[in-house]
């Protein structure tokens, strides 16, 4: 493990709700995921998901993630409903960066973002933003001590411009929030944190081709190539609560050894995130002398969580959820 791992697992360790640390592909530079966790939010009562962040650290020499770590973080972060990123010591303090679909940021900047302390900024188009504190704005011209009029004369924008900054993510950039907080106070503005981030990665993925994904309309299949989990099934009920499946397909690696160093990282995995896991094979051999040998490393007891099939993974995404 090197030394910025190390770091961002005791920073993990110290701030998020949970965390899974990931050690498959044994080579941390084959891995494309590292951690996952999930913060503060959410909740028993809830009804969205805790906010949850998958990191790859690195990429350390290199320009960037390649294509393949970055699907499989984009997938995980979108079948969690959290946020892809790469952990980059380079990088400056308190700047988000966008790189394709995932957010990259240095150790400071994780720190921030999780607890929530100090003004964190989006660079995009060779530009920075903060974000419009939405609700603070509403609340104030509900009250009738802000106009949107206003507003739209300090942002050198038409009112139909700023209504719309107000339904989504709220950006703006650094020479407009200052003539807002120069007008008025500091109170207009806002960190880009998690919720932000949220909001523009979920717009991203909605405007990539081919993606559809509507709630209530059955099952979305995420295949995933460099981690521990093979392949994940989620389901979004009308009524809005989540459930996940995880799969490791023997087929994929055609090594007992190999194959139960994904498993067992595959069932901290479910076990954290409240999520089924299946084994799928389609020697039935196989799947038993891998199940003596999960058995015999974690317990009978750990093994009643896993399914084992012998049917392949292909009938993931006609399961029901029942």
């Amino acid at each position: 493990m090197s030394s910025a791992s190390r770091r961002v697992r005791d920073l993990l360790n110290e701030s998020a709700k949970r965390v899974v640390e990931l050690s498959y592909p044994v080579n941390y530079r084959e891995r494309s995921i590292d951690f996952v966790a999930t913060l503060g939010g959410g909740g028993e009562r809830s009804a969205r998901p805790p906010d949850g962040v998958v990191i790859k650290v690195g990429p350390g020499r290199s320009s960037g993630v390649n294509p393949e770590t970055e699907e499989d973080l984009v997938d995980f972060a979108d079948a969690i409903d959290g946020i892809p990123l790469v952990v980059d010591e380079r990088l400056y303090d308190n700047i988000v960066f966008e790189r394709g679909s995932v957010f990259a940021v240095n150790e400071r900047t994780l720190e921030n973002l999780i607890r929530e302390r100090e003004l964190i900024a989006l660079y995009r188009r060779n530009e920075l933003y903060v974000a419009l504190n939405v609700e603070h704005i509403e609340r104030e011209v509900t009250r009738g001590s802000l106009r949107l009029s206003e507003i739209s004369d300090v942002l050198g924008l038409s009112r139909k411009s700023v209504e719309s900054y107000l339904r989504g993510p709220g950006l703006v950039s650094i020479e407009k929030a200052e003539k807002l907080v120069a007008e008025y106070d500091a109170n207009v503005i806002m960190p880009v944190g998690y919720r932000v981030l949220r909001r523009l990665f979920g717009r991203k993925e909605r405007a990539q081709p081919g993606f559809v994904r509507e709630v209530g309309c059955g099952p979305v299949v995420y295949s995933l190539r460099k981690t521990t989990v093979d392949l994940i099934v989620r389901e979004v009920p009308p009524e809005g609560s989540r459930f996940l499946r995880f799969y490791v397909d023997f087929e994929r690696t055609r090594s007992v050894k190999y194959v139960k160093a994904k498993v067992l990282n595959a069932l901290r995995l479910a076990r954290e995130l409240g999520a089924e896991l299946e084994v799928t094979a389609s020697d039935s051999s196989s799947l038993e002398t891998l199940r003596r040998e999960i058995e015999s490393e974690v317990g009978r007891d750990a093994v009643f969580y896993i399914r084992f099939s012998s049917r392949g993974p292909e009938h993931a995404s006609r399961r029901s959820s029942v």
